[in-house]
């Protein structure tokens, strides 16, 4: 049965939930007009993701917690793609049960389980009736170096991606045909896990986070950065993962590389690093960056078919 709450109840309730003992340059938290933070002289980095329901979340498969705790590993890995560390959230909800304290409450519980990983603190935010659910959480993060930019790919880098993608479009293939198969697969999709790109980030020229699908993250990075990106089957295939994930697309009925190429969602880190930093311990190498106009090939044919569109 659900439990219904008075709206000051349920902030207190909240406060107490994102409580943590690591937020030493917060100065004032959840239960006032704002948040108030002590500065300091490292860069602020910026961002916001926003999901909506029956848009970037179905209901019927993903509980509350996984949607919390699914956008902010999306938006922890924006701020690290810039090379720089998370360290407030920000969250805003429209929820179509506010009454239901119990939804409320497992939707922050899976915030803070992504949060917590990365002593991430929530500072405040708002909550709204809404006929849908929509989140929208706003992270902050300090940079003590440049930000890895998308346009600092050069002519002669290697390609690297954090971890093999398209296990997230497993999992949707999977719920879409009401399948049977093992949870590790459908809980890439439901709710991925952040790996921090520490080495990545101490040498890439040029990074982003794969979230819209690897063919439409590196064209975005090719375009950028006004050089051709030159992937290779060859080299995608040698990854550890990629023998389970091509058994598990023939079985479906699937094209493997369309789930990597274009599956989204993975959250994984794609960049560019010099040929002086080559290394496996950096990922698995995918390509190499050649001179062009900001071209994505695969083993010299240019893509044309790209991941998720916005609009």
């Amino acid at each position: 049965m659900a439990l219904i709450e008075s709206e000051a109840g349920l902030i207190a309730r909240l406060r107490d939930l994102f409580h943590t003992s690591f937020q030493t340059q917060v100065q004032v938290g959840i239960g006032d007009d704002a948040a108030v933070i002590k500065s300091s002289n490292n860069k602020l980095v910026a961002t916001v993701d926003m999901a909506v329901e029956d848009i970037h979340f179905n209901k019927k498969w993903s509980t509350p917690f996984q949607i919390g705790a699914k956008l902010t590993t999306a938006n922890l890995a924006d701020i690290f793609a810039m090379g720089a560390i998370p360290k407030y959230l920000l969250v805003a909800a429209g929820i179509s049960e506010l009454n239901n304290s119990e939804t409320v409450t497992e939707l922050a519980k899976g915030i803070r389980s992504v949060a917590d990983k990365f002593e991430v603190t929530v500072i405040g935010g708002d909550l709204s009736k809404s006929e849908k659910m929509t989140l929208s959480i706003t992270a902050l993060g300090e940079l003590s170096a440049q930000p890895i930019l998308r346009s600092g790919a050069r002519v002669g880098d290697l390609i690297y991606l954090s971890s093999l993608t398209g296990l997230s479009a497993a999992g949707l293939a999977i719920l879409n045909r009401e399948l049977d198969r093992p949870r590790y697969v459908v809980e890439a999709h439901l709710n991925p896990k952040l790996v921090a790109p520490d080495k990545l980030i101490k040498v890439a020229t040029s990074m982003c986070d794969v979230s819209d699908g690897l063919a439409t993250d590196a064209a975005h990075l090719s375009y950028a950065s006004n050089v051709n990106f030159n992937l290779s089957k060859d080299l995608i295939s040698q990854a550890a993962d990629f023998k389970d994930l091509a058994e598990l697309a023939k079985e479906l009925n699937e094209d493997v590389f369309d789930w990597i190429l274009t599956g989204g969602e993975d959250h994984f880190f794609l960049a560019t690093v010099g040929k002086e930093n080559e290394s496996n311990e950096l990922g698995i190498q995918i390509g190499s960056v050649g001179k062009g106009e900001g071209k994505l090939l695969l083993d010299g044919v240019e893509i044309k078919k790209t991941g998720y569109q916005h609009f």
